[in-house]
């Protein structure tokens, strides 16, 4: 599965859960540190889109839109990645 396609499964869940990017954010980080490390996204790409994705498909994502290079997602760059899905 590519970037896109996994990208189009969260929008398209937060659409049917009525969350905004802030909501997934916060459901996404479960350590509250606000970036997303990647058993964060690995963990909440399955509970909120149903998806289970190996470690490099994870490893994958957060290197596509992790734009300052901290290998972890802020809320700017995980918008940003939804925003560009559609």
């Amino acid at each position: 599965m590519e970037l896109n396609q996994i990208m189009k499964k969260l929008a398209t869940a937060m659409k049917e859960q009525k969350m905004s990017v802030a909501d997934l954010f916060s459901q996404l980080d479960t350590d509250n540190d606000n970036r997303i490390n990647g058993p964060e996204l690995h963990k909440g790409i399955s509970k909120v889109a149903g998806e289970f994705l190996s470690p490099d498909q994870i490893s994958m994502i957060i290197q596509s839109i992790d734009t300052d290079s901290d290998n972890r997602v802020d809320m700017y760059e995980l918008r940003v990645a939804l925003e560009n899905a559609k």
